[in-house]
């Protein structure tokens, strides 16, 4: 072979190596460059898989958040019951005015009277004012059961942190603190028979001992504080019995 032939035969084979070398240099740099895009595809997908759990448990309720939410229904149907049966002892008490608009006030002191005989006595003394508390908790006047109650401080901010806690809807139905708490007075005076056994009075109120009477015959005796308020008397709401009443309402997420 001539010096020519095997020059050409070199730089033949010198360009078929480069462009053998180049082509692979294109191969692996459309390889990098499609790794690249699927590793950002990768990247993108995860971030947006991470948002999306994130926004999955911001969204989620909690064992604590649920029994709340639990808690807060069964007390607005436990309310609305006995917001029913208010109701219920209203319409009843009603259609029993019409028919004996004038019955004789009984007093309850040295007296045990049913709750049919309860009546609107008035406010002028304190057995007066506990027996209007009683008839208008069996007839289900919720108003005139709260405008019957004195709050003193403690007992108002008891009963208004109490009102807050309440599902808006409940909020909306009762209105006020204050009615809340003289509708759980009103559905604890028991529906039998009430006597004022004595009257203590103090410097500041009047004791009342008196014995109620269930349907049942099951007998309770408590002592009730009632405080002139100018020519009236109302029934104090204890701190305690406000306490107790928003433990209760509390009781289902227990």
């Amino acid at each position: 072979m001539s010096a020519g032939k095997r020059s050409s035969a070199v730089l033949g084979t010198l360009i078929v190596a480069t462009l053998s070398v180049l082509g692979w240099q294109h191969r692996q740099s459309n390889d990098l460059r499609e790794e690249v895009v699927r590793q950002r595809a990768v990247a993108q997908e995860q971030t947006r898989l991470q948002a999306e759990h994130r926004q999955l448990v911001a969204a989620q309720v909690t064992e604590t958040e649920l029994a709340d939410l639990i808690a807060r229904r069964m007390t607005a149907e436990q309310l609305r019951t006995q917001l029913a049966t208010m109701r219920r002892r209203e319409e009843v008490s009603a259609r029993a005015a019409a028919a004996d608009s004038k019955a004789a006030v009984l007093s309850l002191k040295g007296n045990s009277v049913a709750f049919q005989l309860w009546q609107n006595a008035g406010q002028a003394t304190p057995d007066a004012a506990f027996q209007t508390t009683l008839w208008a908790a069996a007839t289900g006047d919720i108003d005139s059961v709260a405008d019957l109650l004195a709050f003193g401080t403690e007992a108002r901010n008891e009963a208004a942190a109490t009102f807050d806690r309440l599902p808006e809807t409940v909020q909306n139905e009762l209105g006020t603190p204050e009615r809340l708490i003289a509708l759980l007075t009103a559905v604890d005076v028991p529906l039998g028979r009430a006597a004022i056994l004595g009257e203590y009075p103090t410097p500041t109120d009047t004791k009342v001992t008196a014995q109620l009477i269930d349907a049942e015959g099951k007998l309770k005796t408590a002592v009730f504080s009632l405080r002139a308020d100018g020519d009236r008397w109302r029934l104090v709401v204890p701190v305690e019995a406000v306490k107790a009443y928003a433990g209760w309402l509390r009781a289902p997420s227990q």
